[in-house]
């Protein structure tokens, strides 16, 4: 496997996950989304600074890129409480429902959709991969929307090895952020 892995591991996260084995609780996933999205956004959006001169002091503001485009791409009904506090804290990026379990429903999902290459920057996420759905919403986005596989991101908060293993051997050029590996028994 040659995909890139990124194990977020942020304490906060460590425990969550551990409360979330032992209970099953669904409002545990709302805290742990919002922590990993919180994670993998570190190092996705780009931040502008400006500056407002003032009559006694400058004023410095923090604003995204209006220049880039983000865009979630996930099963809404599946994943409402991972995403639903992102779009008040980050208005600007677009959340998208996607049906990724057959190539006719991805079509009829992102059929709208428009995306400039240069752009845009896309984040799939997933509360547990355990199947190849995925990997049927990565290949429309290459084929039909002429995306590079370097310039998607997965985010899942439990991933099984081998739909790792499957992507990887797909697209090895994808990007995986997860907090937790689950592996086949040897």
């Amino acid at each position: 496997m040659k995909l890139n892995i990124y194990r977020i591991s942020h304490p906060v996260i460590k425990i969550l996950l551990a409360h979330l084995n032992q209970n099953k609780e669904k409002h545990t996933y709302k805290y742990i989304g919002f922590l990993f999205i919180y994670e993998i956004f570190r190092k996705y959006i780009e931040i502008n600074n400006i500056y407002i001169k003032q009559i006694k002091n400058v004023k410095s503001l923090h604003i995204i890129n209006k220049n880039k485009r983000y865009f979630i791409l996930t099963n809404i009904s599946n994943n409402y409480d991972i995403i639903n506090d992102i779009k008040i804290i980050l208005p600007e990026i677009q959340i998208i429902h996607v049906d990724y379990q057959t190539t006719e429903t991805i079509e009829k999902s992102l059929e709208n959709l428009k995306i400039d290459l240069e752009k845009s920057k896309i984040l799939i996420i997933e509360k547990i991969t355990n199947n190849d759905t995925i990997i049927n919403l990565v290949n429309y986005l290459k084929k039909k929307k002429n995306l590079h596989s370097k310039d998607i991101n997965i985010g899942c908060i439990i991933s099984n090895e081998e739909t790792l293993n499957s992507m990887g051997n797909y697209y090895p050029e994808l990007k995986v952020y997860t907090t937790e590996i689950i592996y086949k028994n040897k």
